[in-house]
């Protein structure tokens, strides 16, 4: 079986493939990625054969990785209630829609063009890779979306979430001889159940698996753990802080280049100042060398602070650490307000950063500080931890895709 994979960013979008690509690759199936050409080292890192198709256009690139921040109150449901939000909510997820079609226009004629030589009997797309389900759909091929550990299968290639295609997004499929109204076949789902919001789209739950990025610094594990938190002194108080003769250890991971606000630092000089110890990784390291890839570094940890995005979440629910979100954006927000509807972590949208560093900061310090003295956060991150742990992975993704491209095969196979 030939397998397409494509996506148009690295990172995020690109990592979440790895395993699956990896899987079949171990089963003797042939595999391409195709990226615009600034992706291609990326993929060529992992072990993986990039195809380029095309060039980004520097603008719609830039509009799609900052996104928006959101300056209305959005329900905390909204995929699910799109009549609930206001026609600048909606305005909101139009423009970022219109986005991701400008990135699909300048990738699609290149991807169809490899995919009609190449011949493959499914693609694998991104989720906001929509160029992907329009060369299946030119192919007459089996499409597959791979979420990135998203609370919701967010459909912003259409109006309104729930309505028709985008205009633009509808020419290019009728361009390439396409029924707009074509959707991926199947969706392959990291989330965790109790962490999901209910779909009518087809998903297919598929264990996370953390994966070094290939600019990923050498790391050595911690060698122990740290003990749990005591559930309370022995006088039937809680604790007021972690203890200094056994500090508790925190991680810091954050995605914008220039790093933390300075209210999350002045969090996590007050954590420092109570004998915590801080671990940074990413841009949270400022001018020192981070402590290395986050699911290496979060073992040992009692709690990660991020900004919500899904990878950062799924591996942080992986290692079951409590999870301190300060989320600026739509999707980040959502997963934020899902972990607290779990149990296993505090969510702040950004806004809290809003008014001064000195107030914003102690009160991320208080709910920092909530996620290390109450046992109810580690237990709830535990029990997560046993639900992403439970889920299929991998290589029985690689079974429900090649049932995909060959549904008699799969009838055999079930057979047997």
């Amino acid at each position: 079986m030939r397998v397409l994979f494509t996506t148009w960013a690295s990172g995020v979008h690109l990592v979440p493939m790895v395993p699956l690509a990896r899987a079949l690759l171990a089963v003797g199936h042939q595999v391409r990625v195709a990226v615009p050409s600034g992706c291609a080292a990326a993929v060529a890192r992992f072990g993986l054969v990039p195809v380029p198709v095309g060039t980004l256009p520097t603008s719609a690139v830039g509009a799609a990785g900052r996104g928006r921040r959101p300056r209305e109150v959005w329900p905390a449901d909204w995929p699910m209630r799109p009549g609930a939000l206001s026609p600048e909510q909606h305005g909101v997820l139009r423009a970022i829609g219109d986005q991701q079609v400008r990135i699909a226009e300048a990738m699609t004629q290149g991807l169809v063009a490899f995919a009609r030589c190449w011949q493959p009997d499914l693609v694998v797309h991104d989720a906001s890779a929509y160029a992907g389900t329009v060369a299946a759909a030119a192919l007459g091929v089996p499409a597959v979306g791979q979420l990135w550990g998203s609370a919701a299968v967010l459909r912003l290639d259409r109006q309104r979430l729930e309505g028709p295609p985008l205009p633009g997004y509808a020419r290019l499929m009728r361009r390439y001889g396409a029924d707009p109204a074509r959707e991926p076949d199947l969706w392959l789902d990291p989330c965790p159940p109790s962490l999901a919001l209910p779909s009518r789209a087809r998903r297919l739950p598929v264990r996370f698996v953390p994966y070094d990025t290939p600019h990923a610094t050498p790391y050595e594990p911690y060698e122990t753990p740290r003990p749990e938190p005591r559930a309370a002194a022995s006088n039937g108080r809680r604790p007021p802080g972690p203890s200094r003769s056994a500090p508790a250890r925190i991680c810091v991971a954050w995605d914008d280049p220039t790093g933390p606000p300075d209210a999350v630092r002045a969090a996590l000089r007050a954590a420092e100042a109570r004998g915590v110890q801080v671990v940074r990784v990413g841009s949270a390291a400022g001018r020192r060398a981070p402590a290395g890839p986050l699911h290496r570094v979060l073992p040992g940890c009692r709690a990660v602070v991020h900004q919500g995005g899904g990878p950062a979440v799924l591996t942080a629910a992986v290692a079951g650490v409590p999870q301190l979100i300060v989320a600026p954006r739509l999707e980040q927000q959502l997963n934020g307000a899902r972990l607290a509807r779990v149990g296993a972590g505090v969510y702040l949208p950004a806004d809290v950063l809003d008014g001064s560093p000195r107030g914003a900061g102690a009160r991320l310090a208080r709910d920092l500080f909530a996620l290390l003295e109450q046992p109810s956060y580690g237990t709830a991150a535990r029990t997560l931890r046993r639900e992403v742990l439970t889920m299929p992975g991998p290589r029985e993704a690689v079974t429900a895709v090649a049932r995909l491209a060959d549904p008699a095969a799969g009838s055999r196979r079930e057979g047997e």
